[in-house]
């Protein structure tokens, strides 16, 4: 059964915009494929429609926190926001690094629906590294060079040993759910609301998948299936777009879309009012992405300029690729990334200094953005 439009809607009114939404996508989809800084892109489209995501909750995360948050290298202690749009964020990953098709599966829903709520912990050793790193792999001997250890020498010996030993990470149990009703309502029948939506999207699939994606967005947030986690409907209409063949290089932003465009949804808007404002927020989106990949291109060939004549164990090229690929650079952070010294991270900053912008106006804990 399809999908049926109520008698109100009128087709001449939402063609127009579609097939300029359509156009704009497919050629910003296209470019992108043939782009030099197309990962690049792709990755920075991932933070910043994370914090747009926060943006439309009402909530604002700094692009720069989330960065540093992301890298394990926060100045301060996170936030409840800051912690959220990181959820967004590896949302947006795991979706993109997956098959097209796996978000919109009974597998993936199932995954996702979570994804808000616990994170995956990976279970994983932390190994000391030098001597630490060594040590760890020793078990405590009861002899040493033919010497029998006794008394305070052999638990000493002991102590050391197991306290050189890797500390294994235990996996945090997921957080249970909060009954009382003072978190979450208890007359909200979330398996109910969310089979009624997967309902409405089986019905789009003879639509033009612009169409579809429009129609299973606003039955989202007209059905609201999840408490929590509201940010997860644009993340699947986007992963509906990728599935039907429509965007091929990347998971469109739709939370910065939204953004950027003018519209803003409020309850006296009809069903043809929301569409063609969907339709006008993907145009905005792609137009603007279209101007980010140009800035891109030519940032990196400037600061491939800079890299001309070095030695072939330069760690400059590698610096561009960081800076283009991260919104934000800190010394720490493209030392750590580069696994060089923190002073020779400085030095090659400085160097590329004439085309990269200084975000905090300070003299120390600085911060760098390509132009």
């Amino acid at each position: 059964m399809g999908f049926s439009f109520p008698a109100s809607v009128s087709f001449e009114r939402l063609q127009a915009p579609f097939e300029s939404a359509s156009d704009a996508l497919a050629r910003f989809d296209e470019r992108l494929r043939s782009s030099p800084v197309a990962e690049a892109f792709v990755l920075r489209a991932h933070f910043h429609d994370a914090c747009a995501a926060l943006w439309r909750a009402g909530e604002f995360v700094q692009l720069e926190d989330l960065v540093l948050h992301d890298a394990g290298m926060d100045v301060r202690t996170p936030t409840h926001e800051l912690v959220r749009a990181h959820a967004v964020l590896l949302t947006r990953r795991r979706i993109a690094d997956r098959d097209s098709a796996w978000a919109l599966t009974t597998e993936g829903l199932a995954s996702l629906r979570g994804a808000g709520r616990s994170h995956d912990a990976v279970s994983e050793p932390t190994t000391g590294s030098g001597a630490m790193g060594e040590a760890a792999d020793l078990e405590p001997d009861d002899e040493d060079d033919g010497t029998i250890l006794t008394g305070e020498f052999a638990e000493i010996d002991e102590l050391l040993a197991r306290t050189s030993r890797p500390i294994e990470r235990i996996q945090p149990a997921p957080p249970k759910r909060d009954d009382s009703g003072l978190v979450y309502d208890e007359d909200w029948d979330d398996q109910a609301r969310f089979a009624e939506w997967r309902e409405c999207l089986s019905r789009t699939r003879n639509l033009p998948p612009l169409m579809a994606a429009s129609i299973a967005l606003d039955a989202w947030e007209e059905i609201e299936p999840l408490q929590r986690s509201a940010w997860l409907g644009p993340l699947l209409a986007a992963a509906l777009l990728r599935s039907r063949g429509k965007t091929r290089q990347c998971l469109t932003a739709l939370h910065s879309g939204f953004r950027h465009a003018r519209y803003r949804r409020v309850g006296r808007d009809d069903f043809e009012s929301r569409l063609v404002a969907f339709a006008c927020a993907i145009e905005t989106m792609a137009k603007a992405d279209a101007k980010e990949l140009d800035r891109l291109t030519l940032a990196r060939e400037l600061l491939l300029r800079k890299c001309e004549g070095r030695r072939t164990n330069s760690r400059m090229s590698q610096l561009v690729d960081l800076c283009l690929a991260s919104p934000v650079v800190t010394v720490p952070l493209a030392a750590k990334e580069l696994r060089v010294s923190q002073q020779a991270a400085t030095t090659m900053i400085d160097e590329l200094s004439s085309n990269l912008r200084e975000l905090t106006g300070r003299g120390r804990y600085r911060a760098w953005a390509v132009i």
